[in-house]
C-alpha cells in the first residue's frame, strides 16, 4: 500500500534531490576538513595520465601514493582538475609533490612544496613553476602568459 510520503513520484523527486546534491559535493573543489587542495590547469585540457606524487619530509611517499600509481585527480572544476590530500599525512603540514605523467613532470621538473597550514589551497598553471594562493593570482598569470 502506498502511502503520500512512498508514492512513486514523491520517491522519485526525493532521489533526485538526493543525487542533485550528492553531485554537487563530489565535484567540491573546496579543501575538506583538515586538508588541502591542489588546483591543476592545463593549456590542453588534457588530464588523462597526470596524477600527483605526494611524500613527507625525508622522502617517505604517503601510503598508497607510488611513482607508478600517482593519486588521481578527486575531480574537476572551472579551472582544471584537482586533488584533495590530508594534512595529517605529513609532518608539520609540509607538502611535498609533484605533478607527472609518468615521468614527464610538470612545473620544470622540480620537486615542489607548500605549507598546507597557512594556505589550504594552491593553483598550479602547467607549464609554469609558480605556485599561487589564490585563483585569480593563477589566472592573471595565464593571462600573462598565455597558452601557446
Amino acid at each position: 500500500m502506498l502511502t503520500r510520503a512512498s508514492h512513486p513520484r514523491t520517491l522519485v523527486a526525493a532521489l533526485l534531490c538526493i543525487g542533485a546534491s550528492g553531485v554537487a559535493l563530489a565535484q567540491s573543489s573546496a579543501p575538506p576538513a583538515g586538508s588541502a587542495t591542489i588546483h591543476y590547469n592545463r593549456c590542453d585540457s588534457n588530464y588523462d595520465g597526470w596524477g600527483l606524487h605526494l611524500w613527507k619530509d625525508g622522502g617517505v611517499p604517503l601510503p598508497g601514493v607510488e611513482w607508478q600509481k600517482p593519486m588521481m585527480p578527486a575531480g574537476q572544476d572551472d579551472f582544471g582538475v584537482y586533488w584533495h590530500t590530508r594534512l595529517d599525512d605529513y609532518i608539520k603540514g609540509r607538502v611535498n609533490y609533484i605533478i607527472h605523467k609518468g615521468d614527464t613532470k610538470d612545473q620544470g621538473g622540480r620537486d615542489m612544496a607548500f605549507d598546507g597550514n597557512a594556505t589550504k589551497e594552491i593553483w598550479v598553471n602547467n607549464g609554469d613553476r609558480k605556485i599561487y594562493t589564490s585563483l585569480a593570482d593563477a589566472k592573471k598569470a595565464r593571462e600573462e602568459k598565455p597558452c601557446k
